[in-house]
């Protein structure tokens, strides 16, 4: 197994695009779930972290709190349904565009893996 292929669970900081600009880095670095990777094609599908409405959650929805993840600073609703693939570059990775370290926040904790298991399964994603 690659080092990268690690990612997937992972949370991590990214320039999530905007759909008005898929193929550019967004305006915000924000906070991202990766849940898959193309090796081949150098991509990361992420989904979309929030710290808006944390209280509810909708299908596909799934919050983490910093006692779970660290070095969350605050509980963070990630949106399943807005998984994005971007380029496994610094351009979306990295808080200044041209480094080489990723924001690495911390991994899914072991104990809610079904519970991630099943948002995934809500919106459609399924894993062989």
């Amino acid at each position: 197994m690659s080092n990268l292929t690690a990612l997937v669970g992972a949370v991590v900081f990214a320039w999530l695009p905007e759909d008005e600009a898929p193929h550019h880095p967004g305006p915000k670095f924000r906070p991202v779930l990766v849940v898959d990777m193309d090796l081949e094609r150098k991509q990361l599908c992420v989904a979309y972290g929030t710290s808006q409405r944390v209280d509810r959650c909708g299908r596909g929805e799934i919050v983490f709190t910093p006692k779970e993840i660290e070095k969350l600073s605050k509980p963070t609703k990630f949106c399943l349904g807005k998984a994005k693939w971007i380029p496994l570059s610094s351009s979306y990775l990295s808080k200044t565009g041209e480094g080489k370290n990723v924001a690495y926040l911390g991994r899914t904790p072991a104990n809610r893996a079904a519970d991630l298991l099943k948002r995934l399964e809500e919106v459609g994603y399924a894993y062989a």
